[in-house]
């Protein structure tokens, strides 16, 4: 019974109603407000402005809304604001309530942008949020249609619905919105509408959005177009969607965009458009435009050779702890190029490096411990550093640790799993590895002297150039005659 006299305050409060009557809905609210938690907090809405004929009292008010809190969701939401607000605050805030209760546009925009994200005055609320944006969404307001729809597909404040989900995206898509349109193709691409994944009528959608400007949807079509031998494969559109999405700033289609200039892929080769497009995407912080671009500076092949820009991106991405960039800023500083070598800064890097998990790092710390590099020599430290990367599969690091153990240095020695890592660096080519084995099996001392397999090793390391062997094994020559 107390249901239907809080329904008609609901509803004689809205504003868009041609019944809308905040006298008689002051009144059913008052009605229900004995039994029902929701016509109270209502009810205490009207009675702390002193709205709808209500008599104000703000402290009767504040404690209508306490009482409520146990069973209703909003007047919870409002007796904890008290307690975190100035009295000056909570008047604004009740009044901003209590326009979005009436369903007002512009105040049911403002309450989604306080709960959606929280502030010093509120509490972040999904519901709240969804709640009230859904006012906007029922008047047409296209954005929030399009976030509605969203967060029923996250289940963001609501629980996730997919029908409601599309419901709310297709009525964005019918208004001309791309990102509805985007958000409705990835549904059909995941499968997502309560079917299987639908990859026609995802791309059909993906098009769509596309057309609409969608940059998100056009950088998706650009990279389909890229995809080799398929019946959708055309890098001249590929590369033509990219540019779209790049000039609206879309970082990844801007790295792209570099990559199609600087290979001539699907577009003319132009070294230095390719340069532009990738420093708007390094400007955008995408990490991989930073670490390519730096390579291909350093290296200039595919762009004009500039140091300078290499340093500054790997740099700049070290400090965004990409690993690679760590690594390749530690080898600049270690062997001099562009900036003053030095061995403490290639030892510092190195090791932020490695402790991100990158192999190649992993190995040249070992390195820098083992010689001494940066650092007073540390053969232990170095043992950590080289067994790190060779569980990784690294072949040097490997071919160290494996001597590390058969010798006893800095680790406690194991001949057997020393001479089992050596092996396992040998055949994965690395010419110091064959060269160890041949020493080893030539002198004697850790293992039986067996000059075949001696010279076995020798001279598959000699093949791969390596002096060292080239010579021990003309000395085994020479003392054979």
């Amino acid at each position: 019974m107390v249901a239907e006299p809080f329904m008609t305050a609901r509803s004689l409060m809205d504003r868009s109603s041609k019944d809308y009557d905040l006298p008689k809905a002051a009144s059913a609210a008052k009605e229900a407000s004995s039994e029902n938690a929701d016509a109270k907090y209502l009810y205490a809405l009207f009675m702390y402005l002193g709205e709808g004929g209500i008599a104000q009292d703000k402290d009767a008010a504040k404690a209508l809304f306490a009482e409520a809190a146990s069973d209703s969701k909003e007047a919870d939401i409002v007796a904890k604001e008290f307690g975190k607000n100035t009295g000056d605050v909570m008047d604004g805030l009740i009044a901003l309530r209590f326009k979005g209760e009436q369903r007002d546009a512009e105040a049911s925009k403002e309450l989604f942008l306080m709960y959606d994200k929280g502030n010093d005055k509120v509490k972040k609320s999904h519901a709240e949020a969804v709640r009230f944006y859904t006012a906007c969404a029922e008047q047409g307001d296209v954005g929030a249609q399009t976030k509605i729809g969203f967060m029923y597909l996250m289940g963001k404040g609501i629980p996730k619905d997919r029908g409601l989900a599309l419901k709310w995206l297709e009525m964005a898509a019918e208004n001309g919105d791309g990102l509805a349109m985007y958000r409705i193709g990835q549904m059909y691409d995941q499968g997502l509408c309560n079917t299987d994944p639908d990859e026609k009528k995802a791309n059909e959608w993906f098009e769509k959005a596309a057309e609409a400007g969608n940059r998100d949807a056009q950088f998706s079509i650009g990279c389909t177009c890229m995809i080799p031998n398929t019946k959708r494969t055309n890098a001249k559109k590929g590369a033509e969607m990219f540019k779209r999405a790049a000039e609206q700033g879309h970082a990844e289609a801007q790295y792209q965009l570099g990559m199609c200039y600087a290979y001539g892929q699907g577009i003319n080769r132009d070294p230095s458009l390719a340069v532009k497009w990738f420093e708007e995407s390094c400007k955008n912080g995408y990490q991989q435009a930073m670490v390519d671009f730096a390579n291909m500076c350093f290296e200039g092949q595919l762009v004009p050779k500039d140091l300078e820009k290499a340093a500054r991106w790997f740099t700049e991405a070290a400090n965004h702890c990409n690993g690679y960039a760590q690594y390749a800023l530690a080898c600049m500083y270690g062997n001099g190029y562009y900036y003053e070598q030095s061995d403490e800064l290639a030892l510092k890097w190195f090791r932020e490096a490695a402790e991100m998990g990158e192999v190649n790092s992993q190995y040249c710390l070992g390195c820098f411990y083992y010689e001494g590099r940066g650092t007073e020599r540390d053969l232990t430290e170095a043992a950590v550093w080289y067994t790190e990367a060779a569980e990784k599969g690294h072949p040097a690091a490997m071919a160290f640790l494996g001597m590390f153990k058969v010798t006893g240095s800095g680790v406690e020695q194991n001949v057997e799993e020393g001479l089992q890592l050596l092996e396992d660096s040998s055949k994965a080519g690395y010419y110091e590895a064959q060269f160890y084995l041949g020493k080893l099996y030539y002198e004697g001392k850790y293992v039986k002297k067996n000059d075949l397999r001696a010279k076995r090793y020798l001279n598959m390391a000699a093949k791969q150039g390596d002096p060292d062997a080239a010579a021990l094994l003309n000395m085994m020559k020479s003392k054979k005659r």
